[in-house]
């Protein structure tokens, strides 16, 4: 089992701590995405094809498109295609965020993404308020998405790409049972 490096991933966050200037935005985002990127290459079966697409009407882009072979170290259980969202932003990611990411994996066919939310999203995961409200509904619905989210404290506590991998398929089992994506 090929170990993480702690010190690159400390590197990629410490890149987004640091992002000043009047490009901050585009650095910080830059630099979670590679983090992000270099997380899902430890993960066994999982390739990313492609990165900041627009789709053809150029309305919506996508930060990560994922191909994923099932391996059986890997996100086994999971779909061969899934999106990924990176916000490596200071704040909780509002509902209108979620919701937006929601349509793109809607408008894409899909019926699985992974949200990396460096604070999480708004509202209360136990009660189902505000960010939390929209993942639930989703779920439940006739043809229902599934969406779970990684915080940053999440990604710092990660030994591996296996380890990531079990996490995430443990939060997908999380949300069928409970309806909360942490």
């Amino acid at each position: 089992m090929p170990l993480y490096d702690k010190a690159k991933i400390q590197g990629y966050l410490r890149r987004v701590d640091r992002a000043r200037g009047k490009k901050k935005r585009v650095a910080k985002g830059k630099a979670f995405e590679e983090l992000v990127r270099y997380l899902f290459s430890g993960i066994p079966g999982v390739r990313i094809t492609s990165s900041n697409q627009m789709n053809t009407f150029a309305t919506e882009e996508i930060d990560l498109a994922c191909f994923n072979i099932q391996d059986p170290a890997g996100l086994i259980t999971l779909p061969p295609n899934f999106l990924v969202e990176c916000k490596g932003w200071r704040d909780p990611v509002n509902s209108e965020q979620v919701a937006w990411f929601l349509m793109k994996i809607r408008h894409r066919g899909l019926d699985f993404g992974i949200l990396i939310a460096a604070k999480g999203i708004t509202g209360v995961p136990e009660h189902l308020t505000a960010s939390h409200f929209l993942v639930a509904v989703e779920l439940a619905a006739a043809r229902s998405i599934r969406m779970i989210i990684v915080i940053r404290a999440e990604i710092e506590a990660l030994n591996s790409g296996e380890e990531f991998a079990q996490m995430i398929l443990e939060k997908v089992n999380r949300l069928h049972a409970t309806g909360r994506c942490y």
